[in-house]
């Protein structure tokens, strides 16, 4: 009934996993868990995709392997979400807000669900992060940490392979499902998961690509506010990795929120005075 598929590469946390699947998915609940073993030999999108179609089942669950479920029977808990026939995917974290700048699906506290044990890979400590408000939360964007869909709805998407990386394919993936059906975060299933993300270059270019592709047209109304501090927060992390000159200037104007008031449009206005005026202390640090 669910087929599980993981891009693997750390054989503890894959034991610890499996085990803990076993204990908790609920007795009799048919499952299959596939492993791609993939200690950097291929992106993630590839590594799902090559799962995907050596699953048996009607329903998949892509899943990280450095985590552990807190709820017991969650496979029918989980089907029974998927049933609905307007579900896209079913995810634990994801937002309902995608900003015109890239960004990840943690655009803002407002628009963020999520209900998460976040910790650490020591396993020494983690955080109930539980801002979810229903049962059932509409999202856009989906955190692959845990994406559920049924197979017959993947088939039609599927990851994209030009995505070469480990970043960004969650993004694309819920983004491109959420224009045809509704994704949700659910807050019946709990897990742990033993890791706080790399937010590096890597991750930060592959957001971009995905804003690049898909565009930010998904949201009817625009919330001026999360669009200028998201767009500086942009500015912000594209300047720490790239020099201020005009070629640079000019790609991050491809992403400005047109749509904002006049003291906001100033406001980027003297941000961008400011990197152009301190730009050579700036690019020597590259």
């Amino acid at each position: 009934m669910l087929s599980i598929i993981i891009s693997s590469y750390q054989k503890y946390y894959f034991d610890q996993l499996v085990k803990n699947i076993s204990e908790t998915i609920g007795d009799g609940f048919q499952y299959e868990i596939i492993q791609i073993w993939n200690p950097n030999l291929m992106s993630i999108t590839k590594a799902y995709n090559s799962g995907a179609e050596k699953s048996k089942f009607e329903n998949l669950l892509f899943l990280h392997e450095d985590i552990i479920f807190h709820t017991q029977n969650w496979g029918e808990i989980l089907l029974n979400h998927l049933r609905q026939e307007s579900t896209g995917i079913i995810g634990i974290a994801g937002s309902s807000y995608v900003t015109t700048a890239p960004c990840s699906w943690t655009v803002s506290e407002e628009y963020m669900f999520a209900n998460i044990l976040q910790g650490n890979k020591q396993n020494k400590e983690y955080t109930h992060i539980r801002s979810t408000k229903e049962n059932l939360t509409p999202v856009l964007a989906v955190d692959g940490v845990f994406l559920a869909i049924k197979k017959a709805t993947y088939n039609h998407f599927r990851f994209d392979e030009n995505l070469k990386a480990f970043h960004g394919y969650d993004l694309d993936f819920s983004l491109r499902v959420s224009e045809k059906f509704q994704n949700y975060v659910v807050d019946d299933i709990l897990i742990q998961h033993f890791s706080n993300g790399n937010l590096d270059k890597v991750w930060f270019d592959a957001n971009i690509k995905v804003r690049e592709k898909l565009g930010s047209d998904f949201n009817k109304q625009k919330d001026l506010k999360v669009e200028k501090n998201v767009f500086k927060s942009f500015l912000y992390n594209y300047f720490r990795y790239y020099p201020v000159n005009r070629k640079n200037i000019l790609f991050t104007l491809k992403f400005y929120p047109k749509k904002l008031n006049f003291k906001d449009h100033l406001e980027i206005t003297k941000k961008y005075y400011q990197y152009i005026r301190y730009s050579g202390n700036i690019n020597k640090k590259k």
